[in-house]
């Protein structure tokens, strides 16, 4: 019987502070985590099994576009960092399979720093990974690039623009000028950026 008259009244008190001119409200700061992916595109046309595929991706540019498409501002931002890494095939049309072995790095421009790796890949079917998100390890020095690229961005102290880099070491079987490894493939870098948001909700107490 309580629990029935409990509810009623509880409806009624938010109610009321919500019409009421005087109502009482308490300003509350929410944690708000958005998951974005940076995707970078690699053509790759090869003769040989070793061969280096660079992309340049103005950061600054899609941080922005991250907050614009929420509607939040930097100063909202309370930190930022790298959670995933993955690659994809997008097109493949060979009549046989490869092998590809290799790494995947990143460097930045607007600081003019040293490439690092960020991901390997080992003995990677490329027919495998046509259409199939395949998650990376992570290597740590590009992540701590990454990372410390965001808290610049947060911090307006740069506006970090990065190359990512294919750096292939190995194919089996070996490509030839009569036998070209031919296709499209795409990495991407997943970041959790976490906003304090402030919002006054009613305090009927």
């Amino acid at each position: 019987m309580r629990t029935r008259f409990l509810i009623p009244l509880l409806l009624l008190l938010v109610a009321f502070a919500l019409s009421g001119s005087n109502c009482l409200l308490d300003e509350k700061v929410l944690e708000i985590v958005y998951f974005h992916k940076t995707c970078v595109d690699f053509e790759e046309n090869e003769d040989s099994e070793v061969f280096t595929t660079p992309a340049i991706v103005d950061y600054a540019e899609d941080l922005d576009d991250i907050l614009d498409d929420n509607a939040i501002s930097k100063s909202d931002i309370n930190c930022a960092h790298v959670v995933s890494a993955s690659y994809m095939v997008t097109d493949f049309s060979h009549t046989h399979d490869w092998d590809i072995s290799g790494t995947i790095t990143v460097r930045r421009v607007d600081t003019a720093g040293a490439a690092v790796t960020l991901v390997t890949y080992t003995s990677q079917s490329v027919l495998g990974a046509l259409n199939n998100s395949i998650p990376a390890v992570l290597d740590p020095a590009g992540v701590e690039l990454i990372n410390q690229a965001l808290e610049d961005y947060i911090a307006d102290t740069a506006d970090p623009v990065l190359e990512f880099s294919v750096e292939n070491g190995d194919v089996n079987p070996d490509p030839s000028a009569q036998d070209m490894l031919v296709f499209d493939w795409t990495g991407c870098v997943g970041i959790h950026l976490v906003a304090g948001i402030s919002l006054e909700v009613p305090d009927p107490f």
